[in-house]
């Protein structure tokens, strides 16, 4: 039997393909076997599995499938969003008696599940990155980069030749008429279109002659927010709009962004309007993208292929620079899709680092209008498509045809302002709204998409019978695609994206702790040299005892909590307890339920049954001998029938019952289980704090004594050092413990994952081994968390102590005294830099954590 695992992890972009060696017993990289194997084209970075998996199924079955044989063994690692899509390929009837899918135990997270715990833990860590690196631009960018991220904002860059049609397409996901379509732009100019969170209120900002412009129009009324109204282009806006007339919001709206589009069309090479306009306005409710809980961004770049646009993709990098995880779509035409210019385009756009190449779309607009093939296209016809060079580029989610009028008439029931369409809209309303029509059209049935997506995009399009024109003008299955990656696959990034950002900071943070730490070296080593021997010796001496103090605190403080851990923190069921428990409340359950019943019932059926065929067995050689067999035969078959409707109600209410009973337990030692964390927890508080304390306490001691045999110092000066040291402030380790525990993380993910089979009774011994195994584990992790944050601290105060104390023996020198000064407030910089770090670390521990592998 063949074996092949796949191992996809979308959060690196890696998909690695094994094979199986029964000689060597272990699974080979089959890169290793065979360089030349399919499967490698589809481990790039382009790739993500589930827009690949029906062409890697492919790809495995005539690899290794041999007719008449057993079937592949394909094993998974992965994602459950993964598997899903896998298991959905594997079920076709043309595949499912060719492999036979197999779950590893290792899984990796679904993005979307753990999305908020990263946000939450880099909420926290953010201002700490702040104050360390404010002064460092490019991380404070790579901040605000992820905060946004975070946020849900997801940018949908919109490109396409001159006059592919990109502002009707742009006009139909927004649901309003607000860029004006046709006439060749002058300029490399962005549009930046934000979602409005209020349904009456757009915003409008630009940069004219290096001025900022904002405008704001709520409702009917138009304002100027921010310029100079005596600007020649805010004059030209407000006599546009008195002009117009236009009374209605989007009018409004459309009348601004004419007038600002067309203001450079004269004569001169002076550029006036900056490169990118800004705006904020409502999507339509009753669209896909305006009911989402995601902030999409839609960049509209201008026609690539005019000649003044040469620099468009250099305009929308530095336009995307601060966004991530964007949504490519290139809109194009059916007659044109294979272009040299298209071709060109596509490299460009590609090119830019906040896109993501693994999800682009290709839109072809105006479907409508070409000749497309009755009823779908050919398999040969699909092979064409998808070889045409720029489509080889872009390809990845798919190819999308959509006639953007229709489906902008339909999301606001054909009520559009611009005439060209509103007459296309009523000549082909019937086209899209009448089945019956022999012309009737579903344009998403040409899409060209990955098997099984297209399947799902096929029925959710048809179940869409309340939106119909809105659905077959293939915008519909757009905008969900856009709203599927947005809510579940651009997750993968951010989390990706968080932990990637928070690694440099630290790599910046080392620098910053190695310049720190060697400056102070240098003026350490200065200070030591000036100092006199016996001071020097002592100074050498408290830092060795200091050291050694330090280093046996460590070490025992581990011994010392886990031996307190397993006296003291004991949380462990009983199985015998637990199974009564569970006994006392099945009892319960079932003698409320009156299961008695049940059971008294069956117990009747049977002796009924005995009863009458004792009846019918005296009876049967009477009179009429045949006629009395055959009741007998009649009247055993409907005993029969009762004896087993009865068997089965009691079995049915017992199951029910033992899985009431399950749930009631496992709810009981679950919260069990949050009960006795929260109280190890507080117990590890008073414990730490006073353990801590007391080496604290036992540290100053030591030290003084170690200072009493030193010779260096005067009587005098000795007592001094000695009320310093006893009079120093003692750092409180319970705050600072609980300001760095998260004590969240240990109550993540199945508590007690047991599965029950066919049976609903819980197996008490198993579920008490399994919370016993979990809950110590657990609290000696957190423990041993708490305790080393409490060194951490014990650390910082100690070099804090130690600072003062070498600021007072330089009293001998008073010329050394500003030298030491400035060594302490060095040495509180350093320890305060490296607790920080260390809170990013764990920060970036705790994220690693989250997304790595785990043993189901």
């Amino acid at each position: 039997m063949s074996k092949i695992k796949i191992r996809s992890n979308p959060y690196t972009r890696e998909i690695v393909y094994q094979s199986f060696d029964e000689t060597l017993n272990q699974w080979i990289d089959v890169k290793q076997i065979d360089k030349k194997s399919r499967l490698c084209e589809t481990d790039s970075e382009r790739s993500f599995l589930p827009f690949k998996i029906k062409e890697i199924i492919d790809i495995i079955i005539r690899a290794y499938y041999v007719k008449g044989r057993e079937k592949v063994e394909l094993h998974f690692e992965g994602t459950q969003d993964e598997f899903a899509e896998l298991a959905a390929v594997c079920e076709h009837p043309n595949v499912k008696d060719k492999i036979d899918l197999i779950r590893e135990n290792l899984i990796l997270e679904n993005a979307r599940f753990i999305k908020d715990d990263i946000k939450e833990i880099f909420e926290k860590v953010n201002p700490i990155i702040e104050s360390i690196v404010k002064d460092d631009k490019s991380v404070i960018k790579g901040l605000n980069k992820v905060s946004q991220a975070l946020d849900d904002v997801i940018p949908i860059c919109v490109f396409g030749n001159y006059s592919a049609g990109k502002s009707t397409f742009i006009n139909a996901l927004i649901g309003a008429e607000i860029l004006a379509s046709g006439g060749e732009p002058v300029t490399a100019r962005i549009y930046e279109i934000r979602k409005s969170t209020q349904p009456d209120r757009a915003q409008i900002i630009f940069d004219f002659h290096d001025e900022r412009i904002e405008l704001s129009i709520e409702g009917t009324t138009y304002r100027v927010v921010k310029g100079n109204v005596e600007n020649t282009i805010l004059v030209g806006i407000q006599k546009a709009i008195d002009e117009s007339g236009a009374k209605d919001f989007y009018m409004l709206v459309r009348t601004v962004l004419n007038f600002i589009h067309s203001y450079e069309k004269k004569e001169g090479d002076e550029i006036e309007i900056g490169k990118v306009i800004t705006l904020e306005v409502p999507y339509a409710r009753n669209g896909v993208l305006g009911e989402s809980a995601n902030s999409f961004v839609i960049f509209d770049t201008p026609g690539s292929n005019s000649n003044s646009n040469a620099d468009h993709s250099k305009v929308l990098a530095e336009a995307m620079a601060g966004f991530s995880n964007g949504i490519p779509i290139w809109v194009t035409q059916y007659e044109s899709i294979d272009s040299d210019d298209n071709a060109i385009l596509c490299d460009k756009v590609l090119a830019i680092e906040a896109l993501d190449k693994r999800f682009t779309m290709i839109v072809v607009n105006r479907a409508d209008g070409s000749d497309l093939e009755e009823g779908g296209f050919s398999d040969t016809h699909v092979n064409e498509i998808l070889e045409y060079k720029a489509v080889e580029k872009m390809y990845a989610s798919g190819i999308f045809f959509v006639s953007s009028i229709m489906g902008l008439g339909g999301k606001n029931n054909g009520q559009l302002i611009d005439k060209f369409y509103r007459r296309t809209y009523r000549a082909l309303q019937e086209m899209y709204s009448e089945p019956e029509d022999e012309d009737y059209v579903s344009l998403y049935k040409y899409n060209i998409m990955p098997e099984q997506i297209k399947q799902n995009a096929i029925e959710y399009s048809e179940a869409a019978s309340d939106k119909l024109i809105y659905a077959n003008s293939g915008l519909y299955c757009i905008e969900k695609e856009i709203e599927n990656f947005a809510s579940k696959y651009s997750a993968y990034n951010k989390c990706q994206m968080v932990r990637a950002f928070l690694g440099t900071v630290i790599e910046k943070t080392n620098l910053r702790i190695d310049a720190k730490t060697n400056a102070l070296k240098m003026a350490r080593e200065k200070s030591s040299k000036e100092l006199d021997s016996k001071t020097n010796e002592l100074k050498e001496s408290i830092a060795k005892f200091s050291k050694n103090k330090q280093d046996e605190y460590e070490f025992n403080s581990r011994e010392e909590v886990r031996t307190y851990v397993n006296q003291k923190l004991l949380y462990g069921f009983d199985a015998q307890a637990l199974a009564n428990i569970d006994a006392q409340r099945r009892y319960q359950n079932f003698t409320e339920n009156n299961f008695n019943k049940r059971e008294k019932d069956y117990v009747e059926s049977k002796d009924k049954f005995w009863e009458h065929l004792k009846e019918s067995g005296q009876g049967l050689f009477n009179k009429n001998f045949i006629e009395n067999a055959k009741k007998m035969v009649d009247d055993v078959t409907k005993d029969i029938k009762e004896i087993h409707e009865s068997k089965s109600k009691m079995d049915e209410t017992e199951k029910e019952l033992d899985k009431l009973t399950s749930d009631e337990i496992m709810k009981y030692v679950i919260n069990c289980y949050k009960v006795n964390l929260d109280d190890a927890q507080e117990k590890l508080d008073l414990y730490l704090d006073h353990y801590w304390g007391e080496k604290g306490l036992e540290f100053k001691t030591s030290l003084i004594r170690e200072i009493a045999h030193s010779e260096a110092l005067s009587d005098s000066q000795r007592d001094e050092i000695t009320d310093m040291i006893n009079n120093y402030a003692y750092v409180n380790f319970k705050d600072d413990a609980e300001s760095v525990f998260v004590k969240k993380k240990f109550l993540k993910g199945a508590l007690f994952g047991l599965r029950l089979g066919d049976s609903e009774k819980l197996n008490t011994n198993r579920l008490a081994a399994s919370y016993n195994d979990r809950i110590n584990k657990i609290i000696y992790s957190m423990s041993q968390e708490m305790n080393n944050n409490c060194f951490e601290r014990f650390k910082i105060w100690k070099e804090r102590l130690l600072g003062v104390i070498e600021a007072n023996l330089t009293e001998l020198n008073p010329e050394l005294k500003s030298i030491a000064e400035i060594i302490r407030i060095e040495s509180d910089s350093i320890a305060e830099l490296e607790n920080n770090q260390k809170t990013i670390q764990t920060s970036l521990e705790d994220i690693i954590e989250l997304m790595t592998w785990k043993e189901i």
